[in-house]
């Protein structure tokens, strides 16, 4: 489909569900932080992601064209599996709400990259949105009481790398692998991935640990929750809805993820702090600018 095509009931859909699933994600690495390290959380969910979709692998692997394999491995390296590993490591200094909050800079980036990479077409509002959500990631980033700052500095800075990893995942989605069926690809870029985790796995004692993370608690189900539904669910239908839709509408999930995550964070306990909160404001203004859902004045299409 081509990219003016406006989202339907289904598009809309999809992009709630995933909005939902992706935002209570790091509500699961917070808590699976409690019996695992960031490197066991990070392989474990790669590998149960990826062995919960050999079956339909097998089933749809021929959808798939060979000289695609290449960029189906990279998009799972900068959309799943690099993402897994910072996300949690992030997160042991930083609360789960700030890192949703964090993510919700991947449509600029998305957008960014595509002008520079990918030929999309400069447009006034959606530079004007990305300037507007860099000043709120200004106010995350700079505003932090300074007796936290210099300890958690470079654990946001390990946060903010990721939406620059989901922004280039997605431009190679939507140009270089387009037409292929959005099952089979996440299946082949998880089961990628899972080859590429196991030796992590079993060099940093993941499959050890389980039994562990049972006996001391839910972790081990966290993690569960984390990978079928966060990983292998949430992907799928993410490569499906931006093969339908606008790349900048598929990525606005994560300026949606921001609300779920906070109101999640709240709930369990963690503080909101008011440059979070500006600097979420800031950032929904923007992507909200990029997407065309306000408007300044109207604007001649060049």
């Amino acid at each position: 489909m081509s990219n003016s095509n406006k989202p339907g009931v289904i598009e809309w859909f999809l992009l709630l569900f995933l909005t939902l699933i992706w935002g209570f994600s790091y509500y699961f690495i917070k808590y699976s932080l409690s019996s695992f390290n960031p490197v066991q959380i990070s392989a474990l969910r790669m590998i149960i992601s990826g062995v919960s979709m050999i079956p339909i692998l097998l089933f749809t692997v021929h959808k798939i064209p060979k000289n695609k394999l290449l960029p189906i491995f990279f998009c799972g390296l900068l959309g799943s599996a690099i993402p897994a590993f910072l996300y949690p490591l992030a997160q042991t200094k930083i609360s789960s709400s700030l890192t949703g909050i964090i993510n919700a800079f991947t449509p600029i980036c998305t957008y960014s990259i595509g002008i520079f990479f990918y030929q999309i077409q400069k447009e006034n509002h959606k530079i004007l949105g990305s300037v507007i959500a860099l000043i709120g990631a200004i106010f995350i980033i700079i505003f932090k009481p300074t007796a936290s700052f210099n300890a958690e500095f470079f654990y946001l800075l390990i946060a903010f790398v990721v939406p620059f990893l989901y922004g280039w995942n997605g431009n190679i989605l939507k140009k270089d692998l387009a037409g292929i069926p959005g099952i089979p690809l996440t299946a082949m870029m998880y089961v990628m991935m899972t080859l590429v985790c196991i030796p992590i796995g079993l060099f940093s004692n993941s499959f050890s640990q389980i039994p562990i993370a049972i006996s001391e608690g839910n972790a081990f189900y966290h993690l569960l929750g984390l990978s079928l539904l966060g990983s292998a669910l949430a992907m799928t239908l993410f490569n499906i809805l931006i093969q339908r839709v606008h790349i900048l509408f598929a990525t606005s999930v994560t300026y949606l993820m921001p609300i779920v995550t906070v109101l999640v964070g709240v709930f369990d306990g963690e503080t909101v702090l008011w440059n979070e909160i500006a600097g979420l404001i800031f950032i929904l203004i923007g992507v909200l600018l990029i997407n065309k859902i306000i408007k300044f004045k109207k604007e001649k299409s060049t």
